[in-house]
């Protein structure tokens, strides 16, 4: 679930959080592509399949 978080984190705040976010753990351009579930771009509904796949509500994240 704190995937979940640091996505929301990184689309809201990118200064802080994004790729070259200034927190020490910002998420990373290989986090960012692992989370692009969608193939295009890291996006809200990216964080909300992996919330969704955590929970048990869909079988995979593909």
């Amino acid at each position: 679930m704190s995937d979940v978080v640091l996505i929301m984190q990184a689309l809201a705040n990118p200064n802080k959080y994004g790729v070259n976010g200034t927190n020490q753990s910002h998420i990373t351009s290989e986090g960012g592509e692992y989370a692009d579930t969608g193939g295009n771009g890291l996006t809200v509904s990216d964080a909300l399949r992996i919330q969704q796949y955590l929970l048990g509500l869909i079988p995979s994240l593909t």
